[in-house]
């Protein structure tokens, strides 16, 4: 059986970033899966771009609940819909961990320089496209203070993709 080839530094780094970032939520986040490609079969995402001596993007995926219940965490109130402060509050997040990636990843050959203003997608029907020859790592994060459900809410992904500019 063939295993998952994936960058142990970046797995590392994405689940400390999380971890770190998700703790301003309130949140608890446990890596329970991996993959070496983007997920992004939830309907919220939140896409940050990564730019310097490599480059590339980094995304947050996750369910409507799920982002409310971050949100929440985040702002200290009950939210019941996908407002603009929920919005902001992923944004947030996405940034959060985008910054704790690059400061773990500084002096490393994945060091990159800036990030970008995040963006937030809604919707279910969507594909992500990467540059050929992208390195890409995702983890997908429980959150086992939620409660169960049969749609999975527990559940969220951090992907980064990579590829070095010459």
């Amino acid at each position: 059986m063939d295993l998952i080839q994936v960058d142990e530094l970046l797995v590392a780094s994405l689940v400390k970033a999380t971890r770190e970032g998700l703790s301003m939520a309130n949140a608890k986040p446990v890596p329970v899966g991996l993959s070496k490609y983007v997920n992004c079969t939830r309907g919220v995402s939140t896409v940050v771009g990564l730019a310097g001596q490599m480059s590339g993007s980094l995304m947050v995926n996750c369910t409507t609940p799920m982002a409310l219940y971050l949100a929440e965490g985040m702002l200290g109130e009950k939210m019941q819909s996908l407002t603009a402060e929920v919005l902001d509050s992923l944004s947030e997040i996405g940034n959060i961990i985008a910054g704790k990636t690059k400061a773990i990843l500084s002096s490393t050959a994945y060091k990159f320089e800036k990030i970008s203003i995040p963006s937030v997608v809604v919707g279910n029907n969507y594909f992500i496209s990467l540059y050929r020859g992208m390195m890409t790592v995702s983890v997908d994060f429980e959150i086992t203070s939620m409660p169960v459900s049969p749609t999975n809410d527990r559940f969220f992904s951090v992907s980064m993709s990579l590829m070095k500019v010459n």
